[in-house]
């Protein structure tokens, strides 16, 4: 298998971490970086050795680069998938795939008219104990899931983020698009779609925020299923966990622990590590793998777009619910 040739889209903390765990990507090779900020790429370049560009054309105009990582701001990310998939580049476009689900349209229709690789970076269901919950959901072991948890809070210190894009909902989203797409995700691939959601939001303690930072939100999936999730920036203590609870045992993965274990009435309860191996090298690895063979990624644009959707759902009901409300 011939080396995938990889440009970065993005120089800051995710874009050098993605960039960076390509080293131990077989078969990956980065050979360009772009960012807004020339002197990121500069950085990059010169610690992986590779080119630099101070245009995105510049780099999509390269011959030699087969895919791009794209890993700048949230609101960008369609714009630049876009772009690069017109010039013939597979992509790893990071998480949340875009804000609106038009966008998330428009990179599965320009990926699909080129015939090229599209991945979500929902690196979540690389990590060894998610996918030991999903693969005994699958094999029937808690029964059908019947009501599902989520945690995913934190706190942001005042002021942490007051000049930057992530205090503006028009470019991040709220903090269901910065973290808790994760967790959006692996309750979808849990258990299935929503069909419907009721949610209240307020913003306790992040003025410079423009919008709310805690959500609570319950689920109707469309299987039946209920599910409450929790996601914000005002937890001093922050949690992460998810429970899914069905007809005949139950499933938890706690972030914290770093453990997942499964419990069925007369069997007992089965314990795993969550993570077993660097499940961003894995992610990359797949990606790679896809790129290479044409097999379609666990976490496609549809994927994404599901995420997407779900969230996007809870933030209109929370919106709906603070208007009715006065």
């Amino acid at each position: 298998m011939k080396d995938v040739r990889i440009g970065i889209i993005g120089c800051g903390g995710m874009g050098t971490h993605l960039a960076r765990s390509c080293l131990q990507v077989h078969n990956a090779k980065i050979v360009g970086t772009y960012d807004a900020v020339e002197e990121k790429a500069k950085f990059l370049a010169h610690q992986l050795k590779c080119d630099y560009y101070d245009s995105v054309e510049d780099l999509l105009d390269k011959p030699d680069i087969d895919a791009v990582i794209v890993a700048t701001p949230n609101y960008t990310h369609s714009a630049f998938t876009i772009a690069a998939l017109k010039a013939g580049k597979h992509v790893f476009c990071e998480k949340p795939m875009a804000l609106k689900l038009e966008d998330c349209d428009a990179m599965i229709g320009a990926s699909e008219k080129q015939g090229l690789t599209l991945m979500v970076g929902h690196v979540m269901r690389f990590y060894h104990g998610c996918a030991f919950i999903k693969r005994a959901l699958e094999n029937g072991e808690i029964g059908q899931p019947i009501i599902s948890h989520v945690f995913r809070t934190t706190w942001v210190k005042v002021g942490a983020w007051s000049k930057s894009w992530r205090c503006k909902k028009e470019l991040c989203g709220n903090s269901l698009f910065e973290v808790a797409i994760h967790d959006i995700d692996l309750m979808r691939w849990f258990i299935g779609d929503v069909k419907s959601v009721k949610a209240y939001s307020s913003n306790f303690s992040h003025p410079e925020f423009d919008y709310d930072d805690s959500i609570i939100a319950i689920l109707r999936f469309k299987n039946g299923a209920l599910g409450l999730l929790e996601s914000g920036f005002s937890s001093r203590l922050g949690d992460h966990k998810i429970d899914v609870n069905g007809t005949l045992g139950a499933a938890n993965i706690d972030f914290k622990a770093l453990t997942v274990k499964v419990a069925v009435e007369g069997r007992g309860e089965r314990k795993e590590p969550l993570i077993k191996s660097n499940p961003v090298v894995d992610e990359l690895q797949h990606f790679v793998n896809c790129v290479s063979t044409g097999k379609k990624p666990i976490t496609d644009g549809l994927a994404g777009r599901g995420a997407v959707e779900i969230a996007l759902a809870i933030s209109r009901a929370c919106e709906e619910a603070a208007q009715m409300n006065g």
